[in-house]
């Protein structure tokens, strides 16, 4: 698999680079929930789970993570890391999900990062490919269960993203947070379970915005560009 290698210095020259990119090709990302990002709890490190509906997602993601000033890494499949090897340097690592034994040097690796340090944050499109919004039902893989199993105790937030075009020549991006939920690992434990509420969480994120955008339901969207 392939390492993260973060670079401060370059995460400062990209992320200049990657504002002026969505400022050209998007009119505003707007973002429900960001305050409970920027009131993690400092004492568990958090896992952020997205959907994934565009390869704007994890830059989009970015620009979210630097707002909230989170030490970030997050899950790349191989193949895109390989043709975005910079990206390590922002802190991506790869998954190849289709062999089980490199999926779980992944999972490992993504472990010992949580546990290292409780500042860092692990961003996971638990998808594994772009999948419509709308489609239904949602799945996802185990693989987000397995490390929470591994770390022991933690956060988990779900991110629903969507892309609209509603008036403006470009289009608009929003973003619902939910409120982190602490987890920790006991006898009781059961990661097939925890899988289906992680599935079920994330569809009920996305659909909430969906019916946020329909109805044009924005007071609760704060524009970070």
């Amino acid at each position: 698999m392939l390492e993260a290698k973060k670079s401060a210095l370059f995460e400062k020259l990209f992320a200049v680079y990657n504002r002026n990119l969505l400022r050209r090709k998007f009119y505003s990302i707007e973002v429900s929930g960001l305050e409970f990002l920027l009131n993690k709890n400092p004492k568990l490190p958090l896992i952020i789970y997205c959907n994934h509906s565009s390869w704007w997602d994890g830059l989009v993601a970015f620009e979210i993570s630097r707002k909230a000033g989170l030490r970030s890494y997050i899950m790349m499949e191989e193949k895109q890391l390989k043709k975005l090897f910079l990206f390590r340097l922002l802190g991506a690592f790869s998954v190849v999900r289709e062999k089980p034994r490199e999926a779980l040097k992944s999972i490992d690796y993504a472990v010992d990062l949580l546990k290292a340090d409780q500042q860092n944050t692990l961003w996971i499109f638990p998808q594994g490919k772009i999948v419509p919004n709308d489609r239904r039902p949602l799945s996802i893989y185990r693989g987000l269960a397995r490390i929470v199993e591994r770390v022991g105790e933690c956060s988990t937030a779900s991110l629903s993203m969507r892309y609209e075009f509603l008036g403006e020549f470009k289009p608009r991006i929003f973003v619902r947070i939910d409120e982190p939920q602490p987890i920790r690992v006991d006898e009781n434990f059961d990661s097939k379970n925890l899988s289906k509420t992680f599935c079920a969480r994330l569809t009920a994120g996305l659909d909430d915005l969906r019916n946020d955008v329909a109805d044009g339901r924005f007071f609760d969207y704060e524009p970070i560009f």
